[in-house]
């Protein structure tokens, strides 16, 4: 997926609301779906994956909070905003409580509604950044295991005896090689292990 392009799911029944929604996140950038209720929301997010869900608080049938928890069952990295013209403390506190990513009351204007797009798209994006260089991070140490495991398997294996000088050296420098290879691959796995963990 690309970092910069995400999907919206706008959940509402006002149909207005929707149209002008659809409308103002479109030109935005984004790519924009619709749903009347919690039903159908629910319906689309089963079928089709999305990064960001605006609901309405207060709807026939389901309300927001109660589609904000089946979204959380259903896959906690979508962030849900809800908007609503019954704007309280405790409703607010409830819906982040609940694991919404912020709160919007009505009437809002556009630019604010666009502020919290951006904002929660860049959170997406952090998340999908860290995730693809923990990857990466990953990667390069199990390299550096299967590194660990060739050097300790040519370390056991003895060079024939002679008692020449040439041979001697060259002996030397069969010991000397895997001793410098070891030192590095020392330093690569702390720094690997320090960074995975720290991710």
């Amino acid at each position: 997926m690309s970092f910069e392009k995400f999907k919206i799911l706008i959940t509402d029944d006002d149909m207005d609301l929707r149209e002008l929604l659809t409308e103002a996140i479109k030109n935005w950038g984004y790519e924009v779906s619709v749903a009347r209720d919690g039903d159908e929301a629910l319906r689309k997010l089963r079928m089709e994956r999305f990064d960001i869900v605006i609901t309405d608080l207060m709807m026939p049938g389901m309300d927001g909070l109660a589609l904000l928890q089946k979204i959380k069952d259903l896959d906690k990295e979508i962030l849900v905003i809800i908007i609503t013209g019954y704007a309280t403390i405790e409703t607010a506190v409830k819906a982040i409580e609940s694991g919404a990513y912020d709160y919007i009351a009505k009437p809002f204007r556009l630019d604010e509604l666009m502020i919290v797009i951006k904002n929660a798209c860049e959170r997406l994006r952090l998340v999908l950044q860290n995730r693809a260089l923990l990857e990466e991070l990953r990667t390069a140490y199990g390299e550096i295991g299967v590194l660990k495991k060739a050097l300790s398997a040519d370390e056991q294996t003895q060079p024939e005896e002679s008692t020449g000088a040439a041979a001697q050296e060259q002996a030397s420098s069969e010991v000397l090689k895997p001793a410098r290879y070891q030192e590095y691959l020392r330093e690569a796995d702390r720094f690997a292990t320090k960074a995975v963990k720290t991710s």
